[in-house]
């Protein structure tokens, strides 16, 4: 089994402006690119990091062979795009809409789930390799304003440390965690699979 990003969100759950405001360097445009690629870092890593996707990302699941039930390994699923096969032929050939459907649970987790009527198509012989594929869309919605504020609070700390620490190592320095951080306001979005 296998996921990949088949495209990037179109907009992120915080705007360079909200960033450089958190940053208190609003009138430094020296900065704006590389805090730019921290916003998109932190998001990914707050995404990571809970299992849900904050803005609309598309995504393509692959598995080995017909399930009846497939876990979508992204949470906020919301939309299947399309579930696609190679044939015996090793073409090609899409699965109709008509004979699946995506179930949520509360949770955030969804999965797609093949109708009982579906007859399950051979699929080509090859070893090793993923032979379904499903395209998905997951996320809270399309802007920053779907986004759980907390989790956007928590982009924010980590655009902000990643921004003061630009190395990985901190040399002479005493390091504390604050007790209540990014870890705080992502576990209650965190999905257990």
């Amino acid at each position: 089994m296998n996921i990949t990003r088949t495209t990037e969100p179109t907009d992120e759950p915080i705007t360079l402006d909200e960033a450089k405001a958190h940053l208190r360097v609003v009138d430094l445009e020296d900065d704006n690119a590389y805090i730019t690629t921290l916003i998109a870092v932190a998001r990914r890593a707050v995404e990571d990091m809970t299992g849900r996707t904050l803005i609309d990302t598309v995504f393509t699941q692959s598995v080995r062979d017909w399930h009846a039930c497939i876990e979508l390994l992204r949470g906020n699923a919301h939309t299947i795009g399309s579930v696609k096969y190679d044939d015996v032929a090793a073409v090609e050939q899409t699965v109709g809409a008509t004979d699946y459907g995506l179930h949520s649970y509360g949770d955030g987790c969804a999965a797609l789930a093949f109708y009982d009527e579906f007859a399950e198509p051979d699929l080509v012989e090859r070893p090793f390799v993923d032979r379904v594929r499903i395209q998905f869309t997951a996320g809270y919605g399309t802007s920053a304003d779907d986004v759980p504020e907390s989790l956007r609070q928590a982009v924010l700390y980590l655009v902000a440390h990643l921004y003061d620490n630009r190395s990985p190592v901190a040399i002479g320095a005493s390091v504390n965690t604050m007790p209540f951080t990014v870890e705080s306001l992502c576990g209650p979005y965190k999905i257990y699979n």
